[in-house]
């Protein structure tokens, strides 16, 4: 085997395990605490506040988070598929539906535009 591909793969696997454990730190979280918000969301802003906090180091898990990033795509593809699903539903009230995603997105847009300004003071 090569040096270099096992030196980059035990990186990866590394990287990979630090991101799933604070997922699984978020899930055990949300199952002990009862809180009424995704695991996930919750494992996201831990590693985020290792991350500021300098608890955890960038390279530690950038070489997984690039992967992931590459491949994002992939994950939306359940999605899609459920949304087929209600294509009725979606066909019945596509008029709500636009108008909730167009408003969504205009503000979202607006308000990260606000907090930006923000922080650049």
């Amino acid at each position: 085997m090569n040096k270099k591909w096992l030196r980059e793969s035990y990186i990866l696997s590394r990287s990979l395990l630090i991101i799933f454990a604070f997922l699984t730190f978020g899930e055990l979280t949300v199952y002990l605490l009862s809180i009424p918000v995704p695991g996930n969301i919750i494992g996201m802003f831990l590693i985020f506040f290792a991350l500021k906090f300098k608890l955890l180091r960038l390279k530690d898990v950038k070489p997984a988070s690039d992967k992931l990033i590459e491949y994002l795509v992939l994950f939306f593809i359940p999605y899609g598929v459920g949304l087929m699903s209600y294509f009725g539903l979606i066909q019945e009230f596509w008029m709500s539906v636009t108008i909730a995603v167009i408003l969504s997105t205009l503000l979202t847009l607006y308000i990260t535009a606000l907090v930006l300004q923000k922080l650049e003071k």
